[in-house]
């Protein structure tokens, strides 16, 4: 049984009832995202609809003003920061950077609409094909190496998919695993992470706690968006780029095989030699005996490398190795070669209404 009369604001967070769960329709339950755009108008816009075709040409008054992508994510500019700036150059304040006496609306819920407007449109996408009878195009058709993701599936015998690099294409993709249980009523940001919680799903970075030091603030993920919307982040995906990670990624992969592998193997059988354990007679048992330390090293090589669902937004940056400085980009490729080229999650996939 549902009690109407409860409501979030009238939760005790000292209580047994911090831990109810208020039903709040979601874009599976209600099918549109215009509950969420209503919603926000009526608390805070005035009846004005903030949709993503708002957000989008406000972004075009103020794009020239802001960093790269990159830059962004890197520098995490505060709020206060980009407002100062977007006074300065005497440019009409978005309303996701207005305060709320100002008629302003949470960057949370901005990036919601953003988002969810997107969603919308993957859902009505997977209705046409239904109709029309046709496979959906796989995923790897568009990804800048062709058929990449296909082989990384094939030869993993389905575990591993491609990594995501892009911050856009990740910060996309870490909303779409929670699309379906977003609420569709504006509420605060500890609210929606509860929502997400409740249902077992991995909350998106940019919806953390701000004390999460994987968090990266919500209005720099909206701006972001907007960006790749511009395809100003497309450079990133340059064939140079590419290139030059994808190498060094490689190399540091085939330098940690050689140094804890290949290594733990030579240290047992030069290590027999140098205190003359290791002759012409027992030279075959000490071959084998340098076998066996290197496939136990293989097995640990294995299991500190291989990618896990865990290691989504952590092991290389809140939004993949973009996010992270140079120095700190290389170290953490350097540390984790493997996870540049393949990750544990699935590609995600928008999910239909319930009825």
């Amino acid at each position: 049984m549902i009690h109407n009369h409860l409501s979030y604001d009238d939760a005790d967070n000292n209580s047994v009832d911090s831990n109810y769960d208020i039903e709040i329709p979601t874009i599976t339950t209600t099918g549109s995202v215009d509950a969420l755009v209503t919603s926000a108008t009526t608390t805070s816009l005035d009846s004005i609809k903030y949709d993503a075709a708002t957000i989008k040409a406000e972004f075009k008054t103020y794009q020239k003003i802001l960093p790269h992508p990159d830059k962004l994510l890197q520098e995490q500019h505060s709020f206060t920061y980009l407002r100062k700036k977007i006074e300065e150059s005497e440019i009409d304040m978005p309303r996701f950077l207005k305060y709320k006496f100002e008629g302003g609306i949470k960057p949370h819920i901005a990036l919601c609409c953003l988002l969810l407007g997107e969603y919308e449109a993957e859902l009505k996408k997977q209705k046409e094909c239904e109709k029309d009878n046709k496979r959906r195009k796989p995923k790897y058709d568009n990804h800048p190496w062709g058929i990449y993701p296909f082989l990384v599936k094939i030869l993993s015998f389905g575990y591993l998919h491609n990594q995501l690099n892009n911050p856009a294409d990740y910060i996309r993709d870490q909303f779409f695993r929670v699309a379906h249980v977003i609420p569709t009523h504006v509420v605060p940001s500890d609210v929606l992470r509860k929502k997400i919680k409740n249902k077992g799903l991995p909350v998106p970075n940019y919806f953390l706690d701000p004390d999460d030091p994987r968090q990266f603030p919500p209005h720099i993920a909206l701006l972001v968006m907007l960006q790749d919307g511009e395809m100003e982040s497309r450079k990133l995906d340059s064939f140079l780029n590419r290139l030059v990670f994808s190498s060094f990624a490689l190399i540091s992969l085939l330098l940690r095989i050689v140094l804890e592998v290949i290594g733990g193997a030579g240290a047992i059988w030069g290590g027999a030699e140098v205190v003359k354990l290791r002759n012409a007679d027992n030279a075959e048992l000490w071959r084998w005996l340098s076998i066996g330390v290197g496939v136990l090293c293989f097995a640990r090589f294995v299991t500190l490398n291989v990618p896990y669902k865990e290691d989504e937004g952590d092991i290389l940056g809140p939004a993949g190795p973009w996010s992270l400085r140079l120095s700190l980009r290389l170290r953490a490729v350097c540390d984790h070669p493997f996870h540049y080229f393949v990750r544990a999650l699935p590609p995600s996939t928008p999910k239909k209404k319930v009825d």
